[in-house]
């Protein structure tokens, strides 16, 4: 039981700085009102093509950054096993980056691409970064 309470708080843990950094992001840069409009494809791609590359970097950090603390949050939690731990955070972070590769980025690789780095790699060192910690204490 330990184990899937940590999956499931290190997934809130990183959706939640995702949405933190990036609600933070847009009150630094909001988008223009008029292309808030997700109804049509054209519609995005406006969006999309007027985005400064600052919305496309901060999307990345704030991926990033709830990934690493998702997976040192889910490895606190299960205390062993910890690479499976970080592998099902990755596993359902996955879902990020798959829909801002299709819906929100589709003309921008390198956002989705990094994203995908992101929720692979970061949950792992979160992981490796508490279980170094536990290891030295």
């Amino acid at each position: 039981m330990r184990k899937i309470i940590a999956v499931i708080l290190g997934v809130a843990v990183a959706t939640i700085l995702l949405f933190i950094v990036g609600m933070i992001a847009n009150a630094i840069n909001p988008t223009p009102p008029e292309l808030m409009d997700p109804s049509t494809p054209e519609a995005v791609a406006r969006r999309v093509e007027s985005a400064p590359v600052f919305t496309w970097v901060t999307t990345v950090f704030g991926l990033a950054l709830g990934a690493f603390s998702g997976g040192a949050i889910g490895a606190i939690i299960a205390r062993e096993k910890i690479s499976r731990i970080t592998g099902f955070i990755s596993l359902l972070l996955f879902p990020w980056a798959f829909y801002t590769f299709y819906v929100v980025y589709p003309a921008v690789l390198w956002v989705p691409a990094a994203m995908l780095v992101s929720v692979i790699i970061f949950p792992y060192l979160g992981g490796v970064l508490v279980k170094g910690y536990n290891k030295m204490h």
